[in-house]
């Protein structure tokens, strides 16, 4: 087992610029842009009228900026998938890995954890830190636009304590949702090293083609293949929960958020992803075992 957490431990120290420092300078940037803005006064809300409560201005804010540092943790994902899986191939690592009591399946899986929990976690920490900025801002942002209401404390720390919350639950649950996706990659990475990034993306169009040809359009939506994805990939909260929760006077549902997230998963086809997750893997180690030396 320490030699499995050393394994993770050394995906972070070679992925550490797009997880740790690209991240922490986005952060410093935001906290740059928000003290620049208070001190010059350069600032501008238009609410049409509308007086809003500090912290569901904030629910706003901090959402927005989760759903942000979520597209940038999926395209990171995707790249460190389709790019670990081969790594060591190219930097001639290979024959050092070779030599070690360590098996293939096992040093791709510790790719896999760590692209699944270590790296994913820093950026959740980096969400965690730009929810404080903004909580900071919004307590102060009522001094300088009267418009606002008065800065209730307690109110902004409940409100980021459960956007993080939900967040978290989110984070988690999108991933093991993905799991397959970033497994795919990575298993083509394997063989096609950075060619996996268009093909992953290929050889399901070439499969809808062929389907097409072969069902003569008679699948739901022209292909089993895309709709199968476009159900796959339509990960997100309930659009009506959603209003709810940001444009309501009321504190942020964070257990019917939640509740409504869990509900909507397909947990058969979820566990399905995970055991492709898993078989994709494998078949991936053997050709490493067997065909690359």
């Amino acid at each position: 087992m320490r030699a499995f957490f050393a394994l993770i431990r050394r995906e972070f120290q070679e992925h550490r610029g797009a997880f740790l420092y690209a991240p922490a300078i986005l952060v410093c940037l935001l906290t740059l842009f928000v003290v620049m803005g208070f001190i010059s006064g350069h600032y501008r809300l238009d609410l049409h009228g509308v007086m809003p409560l500090q912290y569901k201005l904030f629910d706003g804010l901090y959402f927005g900026v989760a759903a942000l540092w979520w597209f940038y943790l999926s395209a990171a994902l995707f790249f460190y998938f389709a790019d670990s899986f081969n790594a060591d191939r190219r930097n001639n690592a290979m024959f050092f890995w070779k030599s070690m009591p360590q098996s293939d399946f096992k040093i791709l899986l510790s790719k896999l954890a760590a692209g699944m929990t270590v790296l994913p976690a820093l950026i959740f920490l980096a969400m965690l830190v730009t929810g404080i900025v903004l909580a900071i801002a919004a307590t102060v942002a009522p001094f300088a636009l009267p418009i606002l209401s008065a800065p209730d404390i307690a109110a902004t720390a409940a409100s980021w304590a459960g956007v993080s919350t939900v967040g978290l639950c989110y984070l988690i649950l999108s991933l093991l949702w993905y799991a397959p996706f970033f497994a795919w990659v990575g298993a083509l990475s394997t063989v096609f090293g950075r060619w996996s990034i268009p093909l992953a993306l290929l050889i399901p169009a070439v499969f809808s083609l062929l389907e097409g040809v072969i069902d003569f359009g008679s699948a739901p939506g022209g292909s089993y293949v895309l709709s199968f994805l476009k159900q796959r990939l339509s990960f997100s909260f309930d659009a009506a929960d959603m209003r709810e929760a940001l444009f309501s006077n009321a504190p942020l549902d964070v257990t019917g958020l939640i509740g409504s997230l869990v509900e909507a998963i397909n947990w058969p086809s979820l566990v399905g992803g995970l055991v492709f997750a898993g078989v994709v893997i494998y078949a991936a180690s053997e050709y490493r075992r067997r065909v690359i030396s």
